[in-house]
């Protein structure tokens, strides 16, 4: 279906690709991975034609149907529906005169719906909507296409976790071949059945998804290099955390975790391109409890979430969960500054320090500073010697800690900014999507970090592994409550599918309703159309003259069309009556 032989492919000057020669066929999901700059998007772009090789032969079968998620909105004043509409190869000119477009239009709003949109916000043109929602109208695009291939790259960036999963059930039924570059390791375990490694400008195809590749080069470095005793410490610091919370109600988080750990153990392993650790300091003060809310109303101009109550501890690792709109990140904000705490009361500490990462926290960073210089002002009691010694932890060695932030990656911001979070040694972090700018490795130290952190954590993140990897409990908004969820992210999973089927037979029942109601005032007005007509020939029939011939055949006629519509007035009677 799609065939690369000794394939060079390059960027400007820098050759990303040489000598690599891979086959991909229908009906497999597979995941494009590599370190950032590697050339995943370019392989992409040779894929779509907008790159092509110096060398070799890439090819794909004639007639497929390429789709791929745009990163951009050309047509701003498009109505939302008709802008996914439109993509379908059976709508012509964007006309809806016709019958395909009316048939159509019902799968576009569900996919729509599906991906968090709202009713109303259908008929919406796209300039109403911010970059992360118009990025999720590219992604309904993409997938309301009938392709033969699939391109998504980093599909779950805009999505919250309940998107994602029902992004992941959506894969699982693509018929064709789906590629996805992909930082969100969860992801990729749950929906790829190959892993295309992109690597010392290389391609390696290995069957399975994400872990399965890890365990394979993990036992070929096993085998070249003797660090059993440092695995055996992860196993014996595995060990623990199951053997104090396999029972009780953290029994189903602590299997979670554990799988997580196993997966870090492994990843651990595999020499990474780029040298660095996160290790969060231990806070200056300790105490039991951090942080308590009670008789607590959030929310802006209304209430979101009530009877708010809620603990933090020293040790508390905590993941939230809902949909998209129920007011997580807003819970976050009552938590950090009572900024929307619409009543209650919160009880905190003065000396308790909060550090917070969000999705734009590194959007924040002025590009004019250096590493050094913002470090410096987060941290102003240390020397210089000990804030480089601290930077290089992160990454940031030599001279690099005098470039610009304006020139560094969205990863390497990233870095620094955790980094400036970390040096002020927090007693609560709260991380609010922290993922965006995150790739694998980032992912999986900050995992690392945080597991061994002597403070609280609050994550809210559509990545399952982050979640997983950090949360020993979790709490869920629904409904406006703020409640103890006790299942891990699989309950999860189940929980929001049930609710979708509650929903659905909802919906259904209220659809047929809405009918019945219809079809009744349809009825109604078709037995007084009758009345009318009824009425009409009586008072022609009352000028007639029967000794008149020509009249009296129009007697005959009038009272038979009349003797037809009061059987028709009977019928509708009666079905009116049923359908009371």
């Amino acid at each position: 279906m799609l065939n690369i032989k000794k394939l060079q492919l390059s960027y400007g000057k820098n050759i990303l690709i040489d000598n690599a020669s891979v086959q991909l066929y229908k009906n497999q999901i597979v995941g494009l991975i590599g370190q950032n700059g590697s050339g995943k998007s370019s392989l992409f772009k040779l894929f779509l034609g907008e790159l092509h090789p110096e060398a070799g032969d890439f090819s794909i079968n004639k007639d497929m149907l390429i789709s791929h998620v745009e990163q951009e909105i050309k047509l701003q004043d498009v109505l939302l529906v008709d802008y996914v509409l439109n993509v379908h190869p059976l709508i012509i000119n964007d006309s809806v005169e016709l019958p395909e477009y009316y048939s159509l239009k019902p799968k576009a709003e569900k996919l729509l719906i599906n991906l968090g949109f709202e009713l109303s916000d259908l008929t919406k043109e796209l300039r109403h909507f911010s970059g992360g929602w118009q990025m999720r109208a590219n992604l309904a695009k993409a997938l309301f296409v009938p392709s033969d291939i699939l391109l998504l790259d980093e599909p779950t960036n805009h999505l919250d976790i309940e998107t994602v999963l029902w992004l992941e059930d959506w894969l699982k039924l693509y018929k064709g071949l789906a590629i996805v570059i992909s930082h969100d390791r969860e992801f990729l375990d749950n929906i790829t059945t190959h892993t295309l490694h992109l690597s010392g400008k290389n391609l390696n195809l290995y069957s399975g998804n994400y872990s399965t590749f890890e365990r394979t080069r993990y036992s070929l470095i096993m085998d070249q290099q003797q660090s059993q005793i440092k695995m055996e410490k992860k196993r014996d610091d595995l060990q623990s955390f199951i053997n104090r919370f396999s029972a009780g109600t953290r029994a189903k988080q602590a299997q979670s975790r554990a799988k997580m750990l196993e997966k870090l153990t492994i990843s651990e392993a595999i020499p990474k391109d780029i040298k660095f650790s996160i290790k969060f300091l231990t806070p200056d003060i300790n105490f039991d409890k951090l942080l308590s809310i009670h008789d607590a109303s959030i929310g802006y101009d209304t209430v979101l979430i009530k009877n708010v109550k809620f603990d933090i501890f020293q040790d508390s690792k905590i993941g939230i969960l809902g949909k998209n709109g129920v007011g997580k990140s807003t819970l976050i904000k009552a938590l950090i500054d009572s900024s929307t705490l619409i009543d209650g009361n919160i009880e905190l500490n003065n000396k308790i320090k909060i550090g917070y990462f969000a999705q734009n926290t590194v959007d924040h960073l002025d590009p004019n500073d250096t590493p050094l210089e913002f470090i410096t002002r987060e941290c102003k009691s240390k020397k210089e010697q000990e804030i480089r010694s601290f930077l290089g932890g992160y990454g940031f060695i030599g001279d690099k800690v005098k470039e610009k932030i304006g020139t560094f990656s969205g990863g390497e911001k990233a870095r620094l900014t955790i980094a400036g979070i970390i040096i002020n040694k927090p007693n609560i972090l709260f991380l609010d999507e922290p993922t965006n700018h995150l790739d694998m490795q980032m992912r999986e130290e900050l995992a690392r970090g945080i597991q061994d952190f002597q403070g609280a954590v609050v994550i809210i993140s559509h990545d399952k592994f982050m979640l997983q990897s950090i949360a020993n409990e979790f709490y869920l908004i629904y409904n406006n409550q703020l409640e103890l969820f006790n299942g891990n992210l699989d309950d999860y999973h189940k929980f929001l599918l049930n609710k979708n089927i509650e929903e659905i037979k909802t919906s259904k029942e209220v659809k047929v309703n809405k009918n019945i109601v219809s079809n009744k005032l349809k009825v109604k007005s078709d037995i007084m159309k009758i009345e009318e007509k009824i009425k009409i020939l009586n008072k022609e029939i009352s000028t007639l003259n029967l000794e008149n011939s020509k009249d009296l055949e129009r007697h005959k006629l009038a009272t038979g069309r009349i003797s037809k519509l009061e059987d028709e007035w009977l019928i509708l009677t009666s079905t009116l009556e049923g359908l009371k």
